[in-house]
């Protein structure tokens, strides 16, 4: 009997579409196959679902092509819990798990590598020969000379030597030209490293590597939270535990939240391991992404470091996943369907490959540390660091009685410029953190109180000085600064207010002008290896001071920073959102673990207009456990997570009052479909109400169970024309105002 399969194709139909298997594929088709077949004439890829014996349809195509390229199956069943999980079509999941690169089959680009064909003294005479000759060559020949192996002419070009010196150089013989695949483009990887040994562990380390052992061993899935103070030692329980896995064949995936931290973990993980290291970021290019795919794939890579994205690694038969900072908001993805959470979808793909899940933090989400006293994941402690070296002493500063002080607005305390002179004489580092880039937040006239908005987006423009435009944060939108109203014409009454960490950088220099800085921002790390560059600047001692937004405080590592300053924090505190308190109790304590983290003592500078608040008291002491028990009896009065799940559903076009009008629509027939147990919250405007031209507006909905607020998620769906509405479906929200 003629063998069937199912077929998920790339477009919007969300059920799969039978097609004939021919008698010469039959034994090459597998589960997870890419398939080229046709509808409607024209030829689509699509995903082998299922092999069956019976057709749906009394006649059915055959399939055209199969490509050499397949989703593994454990993938394939984690896509299938995606699909209803997150309310998402099958097909829509398949394109995400894909990358273009690995569905397209991209190759990496063949670059042109140089290298010299004289010795380094030879190379040495022959540039001060050509000094006097052809300086152009000469500076070539200079960068070679400073060279380990040699250089890619892409590299040499960015250093403004043109493409006909190299040419004459070549012509010369003096360097050879040979086309190469740039395997790894990251700096680091390109670098050597001293080999680190495994350290000695303390009592606490021990007992949470033994604890993630068992659970190796036996290949049995678990999830470990490993709930330790900052700079407590668990990136080297990272570090055993995945030795352990490569002992015994297994594969890992370590998850960090942000880019910014992927050089740092590279750094180490090179340092201690020999093996292929994969890299899964959204910066690798299109041909990388591709090569390190199939480095998994074939096993060669059996480590792969990565952002969110990374969690969908094709790695066989794999043992550990680790998701180090597990709180940290950048896991959630907020933009675009499927909005998963990262941390969850580890936890449900180890549990598919009877993995091991570690879930490392020193300021666990409240949902992760609520499971761990439920037992639902195994809680293992580091409450001391291995160096002895203790935490940091934590200032608050109330600058209201700054302000009375200068008589007037002040970025800087008068005991944090003392702080930062101080350890600037003592050869030391200083943190300033700031989450908000730009100089100026805002531009007003004070005259008509116009407040200078994106068109686009209705919220405040931001001042970029350096540049000298305004730019819009949300959809890009930038246009060269005003010098008179728009409304009432006034030239005098324009007025910048806020600040961003560039102003913070400069207002420091008008301090001390002999005081180095660096700025740590969206707009200093926009290049492919600018957090690598920046970093790796700061580590090496050429700043002194470090200005940045959310991406410093993430699990990064300073020996030399010995004081912090936390400028402001006070908005995201008055944010209405259920989560606002433990954001910023998560924000403080990270930032606050930057400081003395070797032998230095450090310091850390909480500026506040409110000192009494119970949460920035709770971060100053660094006190989780008093934060968490405060939170949880608060959720479980209002019913929060993790006491309930929650959806939240954004509706959006260009259209205002038909938007507005859907929203309420389908929300009354939902209301119909929901079980009496479960809540659903009126409609409103987001907290971003208009972004990029489109109308926002939501409404919440509370249940006990997610898979049956999906279910009927989807049946009102077809119960109601959307239109030209789009519809947002976030499960399991990070934010329930934005």
């Amino acid at each position: 009997m003629d063998s069937i399969a199912e077929v998920i194709l790339e477009n919007n139909i969300d059920k799969p579409l039978d097609y004939l298997v021919p008698k010469a594929m039959q034994e090459l088709i597998k589960v997870g196959h890419i398939v080229k077949v046709p509808l409607r004439g024209v030829l689509r890829t699509g995903y082998v679902l299922s092999l069956k014996k019976e057709q749906a349809a009394p006649s059915i195509l055959p399939i055209e092509t199969i490509e050499d390229r397949s989703i593994p199956e454990e993938l394939l069943n984690l896509a299938e819990w995606m699909s209803k999980y997150y309310c998402i079509n099958l097909s829509k999941i398949f394109k995400f798990l894909m990358p273009i690169s690995i569905r397209e089959n991209v190759l990496p680009k063949m670059q042109i590598f140089l290298t010299a064909q004289k010795t380094k003294k030879e190379l040495l005479a022959l540039h001060q020969e050509l000094l006097l000759t052809s300086a152009s060559q000469a500076k070539a020949i200079e960068q070679f000379l400073k060279a380990q192996k040699g250089l890619f002419l892409t590299e040499l070009l960015e250093k403004e030597i043109s493409k006909s010196v190299i040419d004459a150089l070549i012509k010369k013989n003096i360097i050879s030209s040979q086309k190469i695949i740039k395997e790894q483009s990251d700096l680091l990887l390109n670098e050597d490293f001293f080999s680190t040994k495994p350290k000695t562990l303390s009592l606490e380390q021990e007992n949470a590597l033994n604890s993630v052992s068992q659970s190796l061993q036996s290949s049995r899935f678990n999830v470990h939270l490993l709930f330790g103070v900052t700079g407590s030692g668990k990136t080297e329980i990272y570090l055993q535990a995945i030795q352990q896995a490569l002992d015994m064949n297994k594969g890992t995936i370590m998850l960090v939240p942000e880019i910014a931290l992927t050089s740092q973990t590279i750094e180490r993980f090179k340092a201690r391991f020999k093996e292929k290291i994969a890299i899964i970021h959204h910066k690798r290019s299109a041909g990388e992404r591709s090569k390190d795919w199939q480095s998994m794939l074939s096993e060669e890579a059996k480590i792969v470091i990565g952002a969110r994205s990374a969690v969908f690694s094709p790695m066989p038969n794999l043992g550990l996943i680790i998701v180090d900072e597990e709180h940290d908001s950048s896991y959630k993805q907020q933009e675009e369907a499927p909005a998963y959470n990262a941390k969850n979808i580890a936890i449900v793909r180890a549990k598919i490959a009877n993995a091991t899940v570690i879930l490392g933090s020193a300021t666990p989400s409240i949902e992760s540390y609520f499971n761990a006293k439920k037992n639902k994941y195994i809680l293992n402690e580091l409450t001391q660091r291995p160096n002895n070296s203790s935490l940091a002493k934590v200032h608050v500063i109330d600058m209201k009685t700054e302000m009375q002080k200068k008589g007037g607005f002040t970025y800087f305390s008068e005991e944090l410029l003392s702080k930062i002179k101080n350890r600037y004489d003592l050869g030391e580092q200083t943190l300033l953190f700031l989450n908000r880039r730009g100089f100026n937040t805002s531009l007003i006239c004070t005259n008509c109180s116009n407040v200078f908005k994106c068109s686009s987006c209705d919220v405040a423009l931001t001042f970029h000085k350096r540049e000298n435009y305004l730019s819009c944060h949300l959809c890009g939108f930038k246009i060269a600064t005003y010098h008179q109203c728009p409304s009432c014409h006034s030239l005098e009454h324009i007025k910048y207010q806020g600040f961003g960490t560039e102003h913070v950088e400069a207002s420091l220099h008008a301090i001390f002008p002999t005081i180095r800085t660096l700025r740590a921002d969206r707009d200093t790390t926009q290049t492919k290896h600018g957090h690598e560059i920046l970093f790796k600047q700061f580590r090496a001692g050429k700043a002194d001071v470090l200005v940045g937004t959310q991406m410093i405080v993430k699990g990064l590592h300073f020996p030399s920073v010995t004081l912090v300053g936390i400028l402001n924090t006070d908005g995201a505190l008055n944010i209405p959102d259920f989560r606002s308190s433990e954001t910023v109790f998560q924000l403080l304590t990270q930032v606050a673990g930057r400081s003395g983290r070797e032998e230095l003592q450090g310091e850390v500078i909480i500026q506040t207009f409110m000192p009494e608040n119970e949460t920035i008291l709770l971060a100053k002491n660094q006190d989780f456990k008093s934060f968490y028990s405060s939170e949880i009896e608060n959720r479980k009065l209002f019913n929060y997570p993790p006491f309930t799940n929650m959806i939240k559903l954004v509706f959006s076009s260009k259209d205002e009052s038909k938007t507005a009008m859907i929203a309420e629509d389908f929300r009354k027939i939902l209301v119909q479909n929901l079980s009496s147990e479960d809540t659903i919250h009126p409609v409103i405007a987001c907290g971003r109400a208009k972004v990029k031209d489109h109308f926002r507006f939501q409404f919440l909905i509370r249940g006990k169970r997610t898979l049956s607020l999906c279910s009927a998620i989807e049946k009102t769906k077809k119960q109601i024309n959307l239109g030209s509405i789009h519809l947002f479906i976030d499960v399991d929200p990070i934010s329930t105002f934005f």
